[in-house]
């Protein structure tokens, strides 16, 4: 329906529409609908190319004056929902190569997002996480099992932060028509089904970038009334819990290496999982520029792995053994196929 909104506002558009092209702040304030018939008419202006680019520096010193002003989210590259939503179509009219392309794959991205919204919404209402998203089963059942109003909270922010994540490997771009005749019609869709999807994956990873820093504001305040969520008093799973949460807060890596020296001697209590404290170990110190101890942080570029330096490769295993991973080898295999161009 959008999309036909959009073409049939686009059939107005004039030779004298480049007039009173708007500022950011006007085209900020537009509804997406307005906008997008806005972003037709810019499109058809002179050097529209040059225009676009100037409105999206536009939107990025406003995102930066916001910042300033302390106002969240604070995090280089993270924005807020309005934000966002103004930054997705302007990259989308200034990558799509026609007027049609752009208002397909806007349609496709909103499309995208809006079946993303309605599942966080509704696991949200109805605290049936695992229905929409079922990896988090295990994480539903612990947060029903928890009392104590701390731990709910904790595990309750982690089926948020897990969900979001779940939708990066469950959510698709829209399939391309099967019945579409003719290869030049077959590769406009194929290339504005493309935009969409890494429209879409920027969404995904914007909710993600926003969700880490409100849980990290939050659990910062925790951390420094209880000390930690250690497994003897708040049980496994909170342990593990904000373990992720910890993982996940490389907006301050500060406070990740202020972690890791508070569960040093929780570990050797047993009173935090060694496994998933090796990986905060390594990412904190990859983050910092230093080799890493355990061998558990790779990153897919082009297809193939990188993997930081690691100390000591000749007792890395005895390492690994302590703090209850396999070994380097077994995880290099079961790594193998999952990353791709």
């Amino acid at each position: 329906m959008r999309v036909a909104v959009i073409s049939c506002i686009f059939s107005l558009v004039s030779a004298g529409a480049e007039a009173q092209l708007p500022a950011i702040d006007t085209l900020a304030a537009m509804s997406s609908e307005e906008r997008s018939a806005t972003l037709l008419r810019i499109r058809h202006s002179d050097d529209p190319i040059a225009r676009l680019d100037e409105l999206l520096a536009a939107a990025q010193r406003r995102v930066d004056a916001r910042r300033e002003r302390q106002i969240p989210p604070l995090s280089e590259g993270c924005l807020g929902p309005d934000e966002f939503d103004l930054d997705s179509q302007l990259k989308l009219a200034r990558q799509s190569p026609g007027d049609a392309e752009f208002s397909s794959a806007l349609g496709q991205y909103r499309d995208l997002v809006g079946r993303l919204d309605a599942k966080l919404a509704h696991a949200q209402s109805t605290n049936r996480w695992w229905r929409e998203f079922p990896p988090l089963r295990h994480w539903e059942r612990e947060w029903r099992a928890a009392k104590d109003p701390r731990t709910r909270e904790l595990l309750l922010r982690t089926l948020h932060g897990q969900a979001i994540r779940a939708a990066l490997v469950r959510d698709q771009a829209p399939k391309v028509a099967a019945n579409v005749k003719g290869s030049q019609r077959r590769a406009p869709r194929q290339a504005q089904s493309a935009l969409a999807a890494a429209a879409y994956r920027e969404y995904v990873f914007n909710l993600m970038c926003a969700d880490d820093e409100d849980n990290l504001r939050w659990f910062k305040r925790q951390v420094a009334e209880i000390g930690w969520f250690g497994q003897k008093e708040y049980g496994w799973a909170a342990d593990q819990a904000a373990l992720l949460i910890a993982q996940h807060a490389d907006a301050d890596p500060g406070f990740q290496e202020s972690v890791v020296a508070a569960l040093w001697p929780r570990l050797e209590s047993d009173d935090t999982d060694p496994e998933n404290f090796a990986y905060l170990v390594d990412r904190v110190a990859v983050r910092a520029g230093r080799p890493q101890s355990f061998g558990t942080q790779m990153e897919c570029v082009n297809g193939a792995w990188i993997v930081p330096e690691i100390q000591n490769q000749e007792t890395l295993d005895d390492r690994r053994k302590r703090m209850n991973l396999v070994t380097y080898q077994v995880q290099l295999a079961r790594t193998r196929g999952l990353c791709r161009d």
